[in-house]
């Protein structure tokens, strides 16, 4: 579960990482009775009992057969476990990109209950984007009639550097802006009036990956992130690893071979120019240009999308998976994860996920019995978003408890005065 670093150890801050631990369980392993809860989180069965209750009160979980399973014949009271309910809470997201830019709904069990595609999506301004985009998220929310006092908040995953803490865009090479002291996350707060949480797309796709993901309960591993350039997200211990000043995981500007293109950075031997999808397109002919062009980010986009779906594009989309395996063998040599997870557009894409994996065993020797897994990603960019704040908001000392409980009991009340 995500712990707020800056809590106090008071018996309300503590209350709250409590309900967090428990809640976070109990959706990792439906089913769980009270006395496993207490057991796993340390706590007197008395006090996990009294947890539980309020989360029941609150309508957030609900109790069922041991382990989900339908009732066995035995001998004497059958135990009775716990599962989240799905329609208890909600969590919504904004996914900012040139390839699929969308806002979402999922369930408070990580399903994925609605979400819309937007065009014509204008990033030139930070403040016009989020405006654009929390619009179309306020009239999703209504089209599907979910009810807004239910929702935990808003997640927001975008190509750029972020301050979670402080809900700011640091910067974005991507999209060529610079830090926006915090304006995207109030604009969208403006409008949606729900709590805000900001993170770099890889790092939302790694969380989403360890708590719904290929990388469930899987406590060190990396995901790298491949479309037109190249990311990572960091784990380790459960825990994002986000490096001095939020700076991590910029694999993208790991050296590789010289190319004829020039990165955001300035230089010619970036990974992202090899590896990823822009040193596609320019090996495709398709760039008449050799510097990385913002104003030109869904062509590279739409160019890539189509570039997976031509079959004579194979070999160029092989040999950049090539490309990435030398760095893979270093984090793999470096930070000995259990797994590491392909993701993006391109990244998951099978011919260079082939590309990737036969390289490692042919000219790194690896064998995935002594080294890292390497899997393909299960979690879309669009899924990522609103998983990010289900992750951070629900399952978390940040859940609001009194607010869902405040939402229960005037339920309960209309539905019995």
């Amino acid at each position: 579960m995500v712990i707020n670093s800056n809590s106090s150890a008071t018996p309300a801050s503590l209350r709250k990482t409590h309900r967090g631990m428990i809640l976070s369980r109990i959706q990792s392993e439906p089913g769980i009775s009270r006395a496993e809860l207490a057991r796993m989180c340390g706590f007197s069965e008395m006090a996990a009992t009294r947890i539980v209750r309020e989360l029941l009160t609150a309508n957030i979980i609900e109790e069922s057969n041991a382990k989900g399973k339908a009732a066995k014949k035995h001998i004497g009271r059958p135990k009775t476990g716990l599962r989240i309910r799905k329609d208890g809470l909600f969590a919504v997201g904004i996914t900012v990109s040139a390839y699929h830019s969308e806002v979402s709904i999922c369930d408070a069990d990580g399903r994925l209950c609605a979400s819309d595609r937007l065009e014509n999506v204008s990033l030139d301004s930070v403040s016009e984007a989020a405006q654009f985009y929390a619009k179309a998220l306020r009239d999703l929310i209504v089209s599907s009639g979910v009810n807004v006092d239910l929702i935990v908040g808003v997640g927001v995953a975008l190509s750029a550097i972020t301050a979670p803490e402080r809900g700011e865009i640091v910067a974005s090479e991507y999209f060529g802006w610079a830090n926006d002291q915090g304006q995207f996350c109030r604009e969208i707060q403006q409008i949606i009036h729900l709590p805000v949480e900001i993170e770099n797309i890889s790092n939302a796709l790694a969380i989403a990956e360890m708590r719904f993901g290929a990388a469930r309960d899987v406590a060190d591993f990396t995901l790298i992130h491949v479309a037109t350039f190249v990311g990572a997200g960091i784990v380790s211990g459960h825990r994002l690893v986000r490096g001095d000043t939020n700076v991590s995981g910029r694999l993208g500007h790991f050296r590789s071979d010289e190319r004829p293109l020039i990165c955001t950075c300035g230089r010619r031997d970036c990974l992202n120019l090899s590896a990823a999808g822009f040193g596609i397109l320019s090996r495709m002919g398709q760039l008449d240009h050799l510097t990385f062009d913002t104003s030109k980010l869904t062509f590279y986009a739409d160019s890539l999308l189509a570039a997976l779906e031509d079959e004579t594009a194979a070999d160029l989309v092989a040999e950049a998976g090539a490309q990435l395996a030398p760095a893979l063998d270093c984090i793999g040599n470096l930070l000995r994860p259990t797994m590491i997870v392909l993701s993006g557009y391109l990244g998951a894409n099978k011919d260079y996920y082939r590309s990737v994996k036969t390289t490692l065993a042919t000219q790194f020797d690896h064998n995935p019995k002594t080294s890292f897994r390497l899997v393909r990603g299960t979690i879309s960019s669009v899924e990522a978003a609103a998983l990010l704040a289900l992750h951070s908001l629900c399952y978390s000392d940040r859940l609001d408890y009194d607010r869902f409980a405040r939402v229960a009991e005037q339920s309960q009340g209309e539905t019995y005065g």
